[in-house]
């Protein structure tokens, strides 16, 4: 009997669908960011500042937040998890699509961005989630890797399409990229099974209470500190190439879609980093966004700009694929969702922020030729010492392997 339960843990077709239909899922991560290219355009339209225009990918932060306190609580209950899953795209899809109709107030285009932030967040959780649920123990851990590179993927085809929609047909029609999110809830539709089979190690109900540790919190932590650094670049860098006449809007959107590259191939390797620099792979992720940041701020280079982003992608790779992984192995087996749920809700807030934390201590040394590329390299290589000597990644992997 015990064998007959396990062998669809052996039938590769179910484990090759359902794989590629929970990475689809993760594809959806950076949909908030298709408009960024944009932002030029929308804030000349709408005479807005910077920070203003920034709401349109920082408040959507604030959704994910929602979100991810959401599904957490959901995915605990009997929902079934392809249901929750389609209508995290379907939001996505109805945010993307109504300022095709309706474009004229900018309040409706922060309203739609909410909508697609709240699916996106959705979709984030749903996917560590659907990993641990659908996927054979043996297949997890580098699944979990591979979600930052099709989170990627995923980022190059909204920012980079959204990019050249806009450059060729006006801002407006940089909202017919989230055609892509259709195509997303197809492949959902098809490869997402509505009851998974049995797997082996799953995450059965094993009637054990639901239990948040600290590390989880510190995890949270950290990770709201790397998303307001890295939205540091999707709120600025388009801006940024076009006031230092660096480029245009297409040569904006190539800088961003080099910094997606740049995680997408790091995604590759997470698994990788993650086992070599068990202790340290969190500190390295600040030192390299301090890095980039401060060459592509003292720079004032196209070909600097791409490489400084190239390497930001990298820095978001490592710390996003490991956070997961991390909050995964110090929890119980019943508290990974809820977990991840709250995991998601305090590192969105960090992208709700950063314009907010960001912008007004680059003013503050605007007078002495500063720009909020440097102000960003040093906040993230402070925090990288911070981090390295609090030591908390080589904490929390003790008190796992003690529990």
């Amino acid at each position: 009997m015990e064998t007959a339960k396990s062998m669809p843990v052996l039938n590769k077709a179910y484990v090759s669908k359902t794989r590629i239909g929970v990475l689809a899922v993760s594809s959806m991560g950076m949909a908030a960011l298709a408009i960024t290219p944009s932002y030029a355009a929308i804030a000349a339209n709408f005479s807005l500042s910077n920070t203003s225009v920034q709401m349109l990918t920082s408040l959507p932060n604030l959704f994910m937040m929602l979100a991810g306190l959401l599904i957490g609580k959901l995915t605990a209950t009997k929902l079934n998890l392809k249901t929750l899953t389609l209508s995290a795209v379907v939001l996505v899809i109805i945010g993307g699509f109504l300022p095709l109709a309706f474009h004229t107030n900018f309040i409706f285009l922060l309203f739609c961005s909410c909508l697609v932030g709240l699916g996106q967040g959705a979709c984030t959780n749903l996917s560590q989630v659907l990993i641990s649920q659908m996927l054979p123990e043996t297949e997890r851990q580098s699944t979990m890797g591979l979600t930052t590179t099709f989170t990627n993927l995923g980022g190059i085809v909204f920012i980079m399409g959204g990019g050249q929609l806009a450059a060729n047909s006006g801002w407006v029609n940089n909202y017919w990229i989230y055609l892509f999110s259709l195509l997303i809830l197809i492949v959902v539709i098809t490869l997402v099974p509505m009851h998974p089979a049995a797997v082996s190690g799953n995450q059965q109900d094993t009637g054990e209470q639901i239990k948040l540790n600290k590390y989880v919190f510190y995890c949270a932590f950290w990770g709201f500190c790397t998303l307001l650094l890295n939205n540091v670049l999707n709120n600025n860098i388009s801006l940024f190439v076009v006031e230092e006449k660096l480029g245009a809007t297409s040569q904006a959107a190539l800088t961003s879609t080099i910094s997606l590259i740049g995680g997408m191939l790091c995604g590759l390797i997470v698994g990788v980093i993650g086992k070599r620099f068990k202790y340290s792979s969190i500190t390295i992720s600040f030192i390299l966004y301090g890095l980039s940041y401060l060459l592509i701020g003292f720079g004032h280079s196209l070909w600097l700009a791409f490489v400084g982003s190239f390497i930001v992608g990298a820095a978001m790779s490592i710390a996003m694929g490991q956070f997961p992984y991390l909050i995964s192995i110090s929890v119980g087996k019943n508290s990974v969702s809820m977990a991840l749920g709250v995991y998601v809700a305090i590192y969105s807030i960090g992208g709700v922020v950063s314009p907010f934390v960001v912008n007004p201590l680059t003013k503050l040394v605007a007078g002495m030729g500063i720009n909020v590329f440097v102000v960003s390299g040093i906040i993230a290589l402070i925090l990288g010492v911070i981090c390295m000597g609090l030591q908390f990644q080589k904490k929390l992997v003790a008190a796992a392997t003690q529990s």
